[in-house]
């Protein structure tokens, strides 16, 4: 339920920065406010049922002053109202993907044993958006128990091409051929 709420706010939110031109702008403002609720106590401040709705709008207004904009507060300060800035990390998620949608990015992250180079990397890349027809993304992460090759995640899609993978269909492939062969 918290996903589905967190979508339609981000949808809200996105249709009015798109008609306000500031897609981008409230991306990084949305950053800002991430980055501030992840290092203060401001999200458990605001999501206490105990502080009332008009100390939390004037602490959203001091917190964030000049460094949001007035959009930005207004649409905190109408979570606030509503008692829903505990779904905020996932309206700034769906939000993003949103952003990323309608600048036709794809967000893809690759799983390597080993950093890629650079090379390969812009390879990569360039195959990936020449095969979606989208702008590519690259987020790198290594992961040493894959062995080789690489594992690729593009949202709900993987494609496991790890040496880890081979080996493991190769041993379920004998061990049905002992068990079959029984």
């Amino acid at each position: 339920m918290k996903v589905r709420l967190a979508r339609r706010y981000a949808q809200a939110l996105f249709r009015l920065a798109d008609a306000l031109q500031s897609l981008q702008e409230t991306e990084a403002e949305l950053a800002l406010v991430e980055q501030v609720f992840a290092k203060t106590e401001t999200q458990a401040f605001l999501s206490n049922p105990g502080v009332s709705t008009a100390v939390k709008k004037e602490t959203i207004v001091r917190v964030f002053g000049t460094d949001v904009s007035g959009f930005v507060q207004n649409f905190l300060c109408h979570l606030a109202d509503k008692r829903r800035t505990d779904v905020l990390s996932e309206i700034i998620k769906a939000y993003r993907i949103l952003v990323r949608q309608a600048s036709n990015i794809l967000d893809v992250e690759v799983v390597t044993a080993t950093l890629l180079e650079a090379q390969d990397k812009n390879e990569l890349a360039a195959q990936l958006a020449n095969m979606t027809g989208k702008a590519i993304e690259l987020h790198e992460r290594v992961d040493h128990r894959i062995i080789g090759g690489l594992i690729i995640q593009i949202g709900d899609k993987r494609i496991d091409n790890s040496v880890a993978a081979r080996l493991g269909t190769m041993k379920d492939h004998m061990l049905q051929q002992i068990v079959g062969g029984k």
